[in-house]
């Protein structure tokens, strides 16, 4: 079929991507679908990532979830014109070059629209709409306790989102507990939209003592942090110094004695 005729005019722009494919598995077994070039694909979303979008195939096919989690987000957040340019960026890619980046992509892709010298703001195209369609109806059970949007990226933004399980977090608050009783201690909170790591400072000053923050570091996600926090809380013996070292140094001094430690133990690996 042919690729240059708009998607509404050689496709029912009404149902969701892909409904023309065939699943002959009711006759013959096989868990497969056939498109109308005779391919087979595991699923509809391998066919819409590899075939559709001319992307490699993953290693594992968990990866194109990962993708197509984050296009559904993208392509949401779009239609819904509820979120303004600026906090989309943000909140999605960090910052405004990725998100160009990948807006130009789906433009290319001719899932938005784009005129040349007029306005910033950008449009769906109708099968961007049937993609839309096609992905909300196709979670994985893993994935559909989710609500679609921002929060869908919170659980794959980070490095390793799977050991964040219950008994860890109850670990990390047994430890809060304990260390609130502290002069001198670290605290997990967020700073603006950043999960963050402060050291604060109990009946600090000259005149009026006072509670104080002494230090602080921010982290690309919650479990950056809490991985930082569990090496904190395992030498939760040398707060009180830490402590006194950034209240009579600055914050710069901790931050470069805390490297020097995390690295202290490091052997070096030479490359080969």
């Amino acid at each position: 079929m042919d690729e240059n005729i708009p998607y509404e005019k050689r496709r029912n722009p009404n149902l969701p991507w892909g409904y023309w494919m065939a699943a002959p598995g009711e006759t013959t077994g096989d868990q497969v679908l056939i498109d109308e070039d005779g391919s087979r694909w595991a699923s509809v979303r391998e066919c819409l990532w590899v075939k559709r979008f001319n992307m490699a195939m993953p290693e594992l096919l968990q990866y194109i979830d990962l993708e197509l989690e984050f296009l559904l987000t993208f392509l949401v957040i779009t239609e819904r014109r509820i979120i303004r340019v600026e906090e989309k960026a943000i909140d999605l890619f960090g910052d405004y070059d990725r998100s160009r980046f990948y807006q130009s992509w789906l433009i290319d892709k001719k899932l938005m629209t784009y005129v040349r010298g007029g306005s910033q703001s950008t449009e769906l195209t109708p099968e961007a709409f049937a993609i839309l369609l096609m992905l909300a109806n196709t979670r994985s059970l893993r994935n559909q306790p989710l609500p679609v949007g921002l929060p869908t990226l919170e659980r794959w933004h980070g490095l390793d989102p799977e050991a964040m399980t219950p008994e860890w977090e109850a670990a990390l608050q047994k430890l809060e507990r304990y260390a609130g009783q502290l002069p001198y201690r670290f605290e997990r909170v967020m700073i603006g939209k950043l999960n963050a790591i402060r050291l604060v400072g109990d009946g600090l000053g000259p005149n009026i003592p006072l509670r104080r923050t002494l230090w602080s570091l921010t982290f690309p996600d919650q479990y950056a942090r809490d991985r930082f926090y569990f090496w904190l809380c395992h030498r939760v013996d040398r707060w009180s110094d830490w402590g006194a070292r950034a209240w009579q140094n600055g914050p710069r001094a901790l931050s470069e004695y805390l490297l020097q430690l995390k690295f202290a133990d490091e052997r070096a690996v030479m490359p080969d």
